[in-house]
């Protein structure tokens, strides 16, 4: 277990299981909304509301691997698309916040075929609060409302430490994803 500390986010703890696959397997979920639709006539005219259809396709990745003390795991990945089969050798990486009982699933690397999926909206969660970001963004912009010199002044701090906590938590991120893909 290694705790890491980013400057913009709470403190995780980094957790892997290195494996043989056993057993894989792969399933894909599509979702498929609608809407809009609809309209109204009257004497001959009329008009008809647009109908929007979007639809999003999960795959769906499950990995049974067995390590070299003989402990089988199973694993149940969201949308990493793993390109692996019985016999591969494969390190599953997960982080779990400290005060937490469960975390995320963020990299696997497949040793025999030279192959990493990184799931990058997990790294960029794990290193930037979001509430942090969107909050300055805010404070910043409902000042700037207000109109006066002050006002600038704060949107401008603002607009600084935004700039800052992105610039940091890349930075962090990819000193991590390398530690992690250099092992």
């Amino acid at each position: 277990m290694n705790t890491i500390n980013p400057s913009y986010q709470k403190a995780f703890n980094i957790y892997q299981f290195s494996g043989e696959v056993a057993e894989s397997g792969k399933n894909l979920e599509t979702r498929v909304s609608g809407g809009g639709g609809g309209g109204s006539t009257y004497q001959g005219s009329g008009y008809s509301a647009p109908v929007s259809i979007t639809s999003q396709t999960v795959i769906h990745d499950q990995l049974f691997l067995i390590n070299s003390e003989g402990k089988e795991r199973s694993f149940q990945l969201q949308d990493f698309n793993l390109a692996c089969r019985k016999g591969n050798n494969v390190t599953v990486y997960w982080y779990i916040r400290e005060g937490k009982s469960q975390g995320s699933y963020f990299g696997v690397i497949n040793h025999s075929t030279d192959q990493n999926y990184i799931d990058q909206k997990e790294t960029k969660k794990m290193f930037l609060n979001p509430l942090y970001f969107y909050g300055l963004i805010f404070l910043g912009i409902s000042t700037l409302i207000q109109l006066h010199i002050i006002s600038l002044i704060v949107a401008c701090v603002c607009g600084f430490f935004i700039w800052k906590m992105k610039k940091t938590s890349k930075k962090e991120r990819e000193e991590f994803l390398q530690n992690i893909l250099s092992t």
